[in-house]
């Protein structure tokens, strides 16, 4: 006889940045995008029957607009939803301060949806399996946990990279997946959110998953596969579901106009050096002509800095 295999215990995602405005790299119409993604997600809460757990920045901005707010709660008014607090969800990147903004209006609002303060969670109210721990932005994991359930789940908004080989800068410090695992063995699962890469890591048995961003927001990204991961507690197994996206509506063109500005400033900063007139310094020469064309106070700007420099 075929054993039947348990269904899912909860849906994994992060960095939603829910926006009212429109990236400059996106050419489709962004907002109904965003609402599809958002749609699909909760269809897949209620197809198994399972929470959807956020690790943080539901919201880009702390402070949501009343039409952004009204939309977003008549979007997730049946979803079961578990969040914590990521950096852009906090007033001045602060803490203490999250009932302030959008998402203390969301977790006023809605019914079930829950923002997880720095305290053990009762698992009853989520499921029988297991426990959250939450630790929103600036909050560090404890090492050490009291717990009776099956299955521990790190709930947390940090910036995590897949290994050493995968750093999103030069110089960027910052931790692996599997260096989080090793230190803190007392987690079945480690769910993280603010670099918006996805990847999930295993050790010995137990999980690390960085949810990535649901949205592709900058030009960078147009490689992104925007996704969810889909979690079993009693085999504590994960999967990986994509979100629908559309090809070709990730655009660079501002970063070339924004390249080719920058080429022309310069050029014209070394014309005014090779430039000399009689009785004029070369800054005077800068200024007179300033004073003769209209110009951009942000080129004025830039122009200084590259003299000055």
């Amino acid at each position: 006889m075929k054993r039947k295999a348990k269904p899912p215990s909860a849906i994994l995602t992060g960095d939603w940045h829910i926006r009212g405005d429109i990236p400059v790299c996106r050419t489709d119409d962004y907002l109904k995008t965003q609402k599809k993604k958002i749609e699909t997600i909760l269809s897949l809460s209620k197809k198994y029957e399972c929470p959807i757990l956020i690790a943080g920045d539901v919201g880009h901005r702390p402070i949501w607009g009343d039409r952004l707010l009204n939309q977003t709660i008549e979007i997730l008014q049946d979803a079961s939803i578990i969040t914590i607090a990521g950096q852009h969800d906090l007033p001045h990147h602060r803490v203490d301060r999250w009932k302030e903004g959008g998402l203390g209006v969301l977790d006023k609002s809605l019914e079930y949806f829950t923002v997880l303060e720095e305290k053990l969670i009762d698992s009853v109210d989520i499921s029988d399996m297991f426990n959250i721990f939450p630790y929103s932005y600036s909050k560090k994991i404890k090492t050490k946990i009291q717990t009776n359930s099956d299955r521990n789940v790190a709930l947390c908004h940090m910036m995590v990279i897949k290994s050493q080989k995968d750093k999103l800068w030069k110089g960027q410090e910052a931790h692996s997946a599997k260096w989080y695992l090793k230190k803190y063995p007392c987690y079945d699962l480690i769910v993280t959110g603010d670099n918006h890469q996805s990847f999930a890591v295993e050790y010995e048995g137990r999980w690390l998953v960085n949810t990535g961003s649901i949205m592709r927001n900058t030009a960078n990204q147009i490689d992104h596969r925007p996704s969810v991961y889909i979690w079993y507690a009693e085999d504590n197994r994960v999967e990986r579901a994509y979100l629908p996206i559309e090809e070709g509506v990730i655009s660079r063109d501002h970063i070339e106009i924004q390249e080719q500005r920058d080429k022309r400033i310069e050029s014209f900063v070394n014309r005014l050096k090779e430039t000399e007139e009689l009785g004029l310094s070369f800054e005077k020469n800068i200024e007179e002509f300033f004073k003769t064309n209209q110009t951009e106070k942000q080129v004025i700007e830039k122009i200084w800095r590259s003299v000055n420099g």
